[in-house]
């Protein structure tokens, strides 16, 4: 009977994150990976057909929680508050998973798959990139009565790039954004749906 596998793709994945997010993708090499677990390279190759299936799988994970948190604030039944939910979580987020922020904010997904993505992969990230076009067209919709290029950029500078802004000079620091920068998100997400309504 084999032995059960010692480290997880959770573990390897964690590892792999931390690597990334303290010495950047080129670092996480497969010799960085198993030392940081104190395990050996067949380990990883175990659970990961390569290093860049590894990177390409931690790249969507860590991006599909977040979407996944954003898409949760915006079913809220209120339109401005589901607005402000959705841009709030990305300060939670940030705060709950630094080495994913420092991911998703400070690299490009090409960074993370050297040689091309493999066609699994390169469909999920094709996948969970029109999953954030169909909520922003759901939620401009919601919040101003339909769905045209400039509103559509109105929703996004409300629901996404307002909290990015506030948290990145955070994120390049390696520091939590301080509770205080909540409202002055809220108050900047309010005043922009205000805007774009007047």
């Amino acid at each position: 009977m084999p032995r059960p596998a010692k480290f997880d793709e959770r573990q390897i994945l964690d590892a792999t994150a931390r690597i990334v997010a303290t010495q950047g993708a080129p670092a996480a090499t497969i010799g960085a990976i198993a030392q940081a677990l104190g395990a050996p390279s067949g380990s990883i190759y175990h659970r990961f057909r390569s290093r860049d299936e590894l990177l390409g799988r931690l790249w969507l994970e860590r991006i599909g929680r977040f979407q996944a948190g954003v898409q949760a604030a915006l079913e809220h039944p209120d339109p401005d508050m589901a607005a402000l939910d959705a841009a709030l979580f990305t300060l939670a987020w940030v705060r709950a998973d630094p080495a994913g922020a420092r991911i998703a904010l400070l690299h490009r997904r090409e960074e993370f798959v050297g040689g091309g993505w493999p066609a699994d992969m390169a469909a999920e990230a094709g996948r969970m990139g029109a999953d954030v076009e169909t909520g922003l067209a759901t939620i401009t919709r919601r919040l101003f009565g339909e769905d045209t290029p400039d509103l559509r950029r109105a929703a996004r500078f409300a629901v996404i790039d307002i909290a990015y802004a506030a948290v990145r000079p955070h994120v390049a620091r390696a520091e939590p954004p301080p509770m205080s920068l909540d409202a002055l998100v809220r108050a900047a997400v309010m005043a922009s749906l205000a805007a774009t309504r007047a």
